[in-house]
């Protein structure tokens, strides 16, 4: 139980659910971010400042609010700004800020789900089509190198032993024809004499 509400800590506050905390966390961020900032402005310049983080609702936790209050209670003091001109603070509901926050995620979590869902039947296609792919072509790869690289030389090495089977008749007819030659040239020689 106390890391669970370890987790619900922030700032010095506890807070109801993760969410908050966690934004708290952020605030807690730019709160020191922006006391370096807001600390070199003088007192109409700390004013524009501050009704800028008003009007953008850049705090809606605890800690945004302490920050707030303590800018607002600086700019009281400063006798160079007519307090009329400093705004209160607006305060939500924090269930409010949770609902709001829920239904900004909301969208951008139906988009990843859908962009993912597209990605992911994409791949799916692409490894459909690699396999079929593999299956139907003839070259030869990983799975079947072996036996189409013996096929090829099998039907190399009977294609060399058809051509020299070939190239030897046709030696052997040749010679027929020169023996045949030979002696027909022997038999006239023989016969003119």
């Amino acid at each position: 139980m106390s890391e669970d509400k370890e987790k619900l800590k922030a700032a010095g506050f506890i807070f109801s659910n993760e969410v908050i905390s966690e934004k708290a966390r952020k605030e807690m961020n730019a709160v020191s971010y922006l006391k370096g900032e807001l600390a070199k402005l003088d007192g109409p310049h700390l004013l524009i400042a501050y009704k800028g983080l008003i009007d953008k609702d850049v705090f809606d936790t605890a800690e945004g609010y302490s920050f707030l209050k303590f800018v607002q209670q600086k700019l009281i003091a400063d006798d160079s700004v007519d307090n009329s001109e400093i705004p209160p603070i607006p305060v939500y509901d924090s269930s409010e800020v949770v609902k709001a926050n829920i239904e900004q995620m909301e969208p951008v979590w139906k988009r990843r789900f859908f962009t993912l869902i597209t990605v992911t039947i994409a791949l799916l296609a692409c490894l459909v089509f690699m396999f079929v792919l593999t299956a139907t072509r003839d070259s030869p790869d990983i799975l079947n190198y072996k036996q189409k690289l013996v096929d090829h030389y099998a039907r190399w090495d009977e294609s060399l032993t058809k051509r020299e089977e070939q190239v030897r008749k046709r030696e052997e007819e040749l010679m027929e024809k020169e023996d045949g030659a030979k002696d027909s040239k022997e038999g006239t020689e023989n016969g003119s004499e």
